[in-house]
């Protein structure tokens, strides 16, 4: 069942701090001894398996710094360049949450993980085989989707001037959200009023792997799970900047996006493979 409305909260909490992990890139990246099959540029079509034992700094940005849900006196987020692992082919990222001081009271801190490509890429087709955040220790072990959680495929540019998501809120644990961004004012941050998204009944979101597209053409962006497109075309609020190519699994502790915090808890968000895929 696709619900198609005027969607979640996610770009105005993450915005800010995904745009100072952007401007911390040149200190955010992973050394890397050789190249992985990716020939990621600009222009030209990609695609990215993790055959490699480590991502190719020359390609993509293992992000250190601070992540989005922060609330003040109650919830701060990070992201951990330690959470990035690569095993089999697979790439994992984990979350973690623990007790501990927030502006000198006791609230919850979040450990996650984001990477993103070095370059921006403009209208075409991106790509995703995912398991959404569970607590399966293995890539095609058990495992439950637990509150406190976000992970997400997405691109993303300037204080959401470009941000289009297919992303995992475990409040929502059998539900996948469609969502584009477009501010027309980057020099602040984006309004509930700059986005539209749809939803995807989905029971096995976080229990097995899915593959995820969408395709970006002018003026419309189209979602696709496991090969069938998802409802009508986007047609509302649809950005033109290229953005960068993203993943990332992050910590809340929220009544609404997320949801609560589960100190103690770890969780694994698993990537198969992305692919890039310019307009023709």
């Amino acid at each position: 069942m696709l619900n198609k409305r005027i969607g979640p909260l996610t770009a105005v909490a993450g915005a800010v701090m995904l745009a100072a992990v952007l401007a911390g890139s040149d200190t955010a990246q992973a050394a890397s001894p050789k190249r992985p099959s990716t020939t990621g540029g600009g222009a030209g079509a990609w695609r990215e398996d993790f055959s490699a034992n480590r991502l190719s700094h020359k390609v993509w940005v293992i992000a250190s710094g601070r992540a989005p849900g922060y609330i003040p006196g109650y919830h701060i987020g990070y992201y951990e360049p330690s959470h990035v692992k690569i095993q089999n082919g697979i790439l994992s990222m984990l979350l973690t949450q623990e007790t501990g001081a927030v502006d000198n009271q006791i609230g919850k801190i979040s450990h996650g993980a984001l990477i993103y490509t070095r370059k921006k890429y403009g209208y075409g087709t991106y790509e995703w085989r995912m398991r959404m955040s569970s607590t399966a220790t293995d890539p095609y072990g058990l495992g439950e989707p637990i509150s406190g959680s976000v992970s997400a495929g997405f691109i993303y540019v300037n204080n959401s001037e470009t941000e289009i998501d297919v992303e995992f809120s475990a409040l929502d644990p059998s539900i996948l959200y469609m969502v584009n961004w477009y501010n027309p004012t980057p020099n602040s941050g984006p309004s509930l009023d700059d986005r539209e998204y749809s939803t995807l009944y989905l029971p096995d979101v976080s229990g097995e792997f899915h593959t995820y597209k969408f395709v970006w053409e002018p003026g419309q962006i189209t979602f696709y799970v496991d090969g069938v497109q998802q409802g009508d075309p986007h047609t509302d609020h649809v950005p033109s900047a290229p953005a960068y190519f993203m993943i990332n699994h992050w910590g809340t502790d929220s009544g609404d996006w997320g949801g609560t915090a589960t100190v103690g808890t770890d969780r694994y968000f698993y990537i198969d493979w992305v692919s890039y895929t310019p307009l023709q």
